[in-house]
């Protein structure tokens, strides 16, 4: 497992576009967010995928995994047409540890086995992150980092988290200690939006 050091969310241009081939030639990596650590892959990997969902006990079809978009421009291409006020919500608190669930639009999905037509959709507050994504010009699939560890729900220290997964995947990025609190979860697929979970993203 190849480790990256992040300093105050930024990496020097040479390892950031490191990191961004890793991806692109389908390796699987723990990167930090806005909330908690991430697992997280190239959405166009279909192998990444795959690694991915074997970490987190799921299948594709049954996984609830979400996608890190760098910018509005990159969730409309993702997700159907959504309304004016979903719009002005967004805007009003991305980025920002938030996860929009939105009605997928599927074309864009192929070679991902999951068919709910819904996707949960972030833009976290995480400089070198949002960098990473539009660098390679797609989307991340990621997962948060949960630990097995009954007194607490995620991975939070570096050396931790570089022993438990040194040989599960490719690259690790830390950038100190990770988060306790997860992104609040918004459902934004039916007439009203509704919140389905409380994390540490407050909603205006």
């Amino acid at each position: 497992m190849l480790v990256f050091r992040a300093h105050g969310q930024k990496l020097p241009p040479n390892e950031l576009q490191r990191v961004g081939n890793l991806l692109k030639q389908g390796d699987i990596g723990i990167l930090p967010t806005d909330s908690v650590y991430t697992l997280a892959c190239s959405l166009s990997s279909v192998k990444g995928v795959e690694r991915l969902c074997k970490l987190v006990n799921k299948k594709p079809s049954q996984s609830q995994l979400s996608i890190i978009c760098s910018d509005f421009e990159m969730i409309s291409r993702y997700t159907l047409p959504f309304p004016t006020a979903t719009f002005r919500l967004m805007k009003t608190v991305l980025p920002g540890p938030f996860t929009f669930i939105m009605k997928a639009n599927v074309k864009q999905f192929r070679g991902y086995e999951n068919r709910r037509q819904t996707i949960g959709v972030r833009i976290p507050d995480e400089e070198f992150l949002l960098a990473l994504v539009a660098q390679i010009n797609e989307p991340l699939i990621c997962s948060s980092l949960h630990s097995e560890d009954e007194l607490k729900q995620y991975f939070t220290e570096p050396e931790e988290i570089e022993q438990h997964f040194l040989h599960k995947v490719d690259f690790f990025v830390e950038d100190g200690p990770g988060g306790t609190e997860p992104s609040t979860v918004v459902d934004c697929t039916g007439t009203e939006w509704e919140l389905l979970r409380q994390g540490k993203g407050i909603l205006p």
